[in-house]
């Protein structure tokens, strides 16, 4: 029976099996808590008056320590020395190969390579083709790729329409990001007249099917431009006389961290928005697919004294896309409060009610 590899797998138990290896191969003294300080981001010695068993994860290291042990002691006899300690056992690795595992390292990452290159493959039904083809120009992957399409053999798709206009500039829009290149291009919102803009990309964003690009830019709002691909028109050139401003540490993650889509509206604060369900069937789905990472359940569908339904509450800035979002669910949703937010769906049911009263 074949040996397993203790580097084969994922999850906790695979990052503790890496983790304790290389700091073995240090060959210094590695006890438990030195491993789980570094895998929590604690100070070294943090254990030492502190329990480590209340640590997420912590079962998963007491699994993984031994096993790394085991096949150090299996590769060479000997190489492992403990501190001779009861409390605050250590170990140490005093082999003479710096590297006694690393074949069977090799022999996993290879395999994981190999897994990622056929979920590329298969990916090609989700990702944009010409993101696709960008990156994998010339390469054997995206002529096995497109032959097994015209085959029919294609596993996987995605439901979001990708033959979008200006699809293609993704590719380069994420290599100026990468590179830190300022483009510059012809731009025309909705309704606007074209003009010129200078843009320093930062951050790409996808919304129900369609591509936004964020950055710096030569105009208000200087600070998180909002540029639709769609919207680009003509060439996109680069500017290699003025400096990339890059983005402020993790601004986009707080930027987006209370919005649904991409818009922050003018004037809009953070509310607590409650959204009453009006079927079994639609609070069921919003559990399993939320509206928002806020969304929490503040009450379980069931009878009530004036109806069956039940309540979620998300953490947001009202804007419209949280508004399209709740009027795609029709009757099955209802919004409770804020009071302005239920006002704002009123108004727009009583146009769209207007209108199909309407003779034609």
């Amino acid at each position: 029976m074949p040996t397993k590899n203790i580097f084969a797998g994922f999850g906790v138990r695979s990052e503790f099996v890496n983790l304790i290896y290389d700091e073995l191969m240090k060959g210094d003294f590695v006890s438990y808590a030195d491993v789980l300080a570094l895998y929590c981001g604690r100070p070294k010695g943090y254990y030492d008056k502190m329990a480590c068993n209340s640590e997420p994860g912590y079962g998963e290291l007491k699994k993984a320590f031994p096993e790394v042990l085991k096949a150090l002691e299996k590769a060479c006899p000997g190489c492992i020395k403990d501190n001779g300690q009861n409390k605050g056992k250590a170990y140490k690795y005093i082999g003479k190969n710096d590297d006694p595992l690393s074949e069977e390292r090799k022999a996993v990452v290879q395999k994981s390579v190999e897994d990622y290159v056929a979920f590329c493959k298969a990916s090609a039904g989700i990702l944009p083709a010409s993101w696709f083809s960008s990156f994998f120009e010339n390469t054997q992957l995206l002529l096995d790729t497109n032959r097994e399409s015209k085959d029919g053999e294609v596993r996987i798709c995605s439901g979001a329409e990708q033959n979008l206009t200006n699809i293609d500039l993704l590719p380069v829009f994420y290599k100026a990001i990468a590179n830190k290149q300022v483009l510059c291009f012809d731009y025309q919102p909705f309704g606007q007249e074209l003009f010129t803009l200078t843009f320093h990309p930062q951050f790409i964003k996808e919304y129900n099917g369609r591509w936004f690009v964020f950055g710096e830019a030569d105009r208000e709002p200087y600070q998180a431009y909002n540029v639709p691909l769609d919207r680009i028109v003509g060439e996109v050139s680069e500017v290699n006389d003025v400096e990339y401003i890059p983005a402020p540490k993790c601004f986009y993650q707080d930027f987006f961290n209370n919005i649904i889509g991409v818009t922050h509206e003018k004037g809009a604060m953070v509310e607590e928005v409650i959204i009453r369900t009006k079927t079994e069937y639609q609070h069921g789905l919003l559990l399993t697919k939320p509206l928002h990472h806020s969304q929490k359940e503040t009450m379980p569908f069931g009878e009530h004294e004036d109806d069956n339904y039940g309540e979620l509450q998300l953490t947001v800035e009202p804007n419209r896309e949280l508004r399209g979002r709740i009027l795609l669910y029709g009757e099955n949703l209802e919004v409770i409060s804020p009071l302005s937010l239920r006002e704002q769906i009123k108004e727009i049911l009583r146009r769209q009610m207007q209108q199909y009263s309407e003779n034609k």
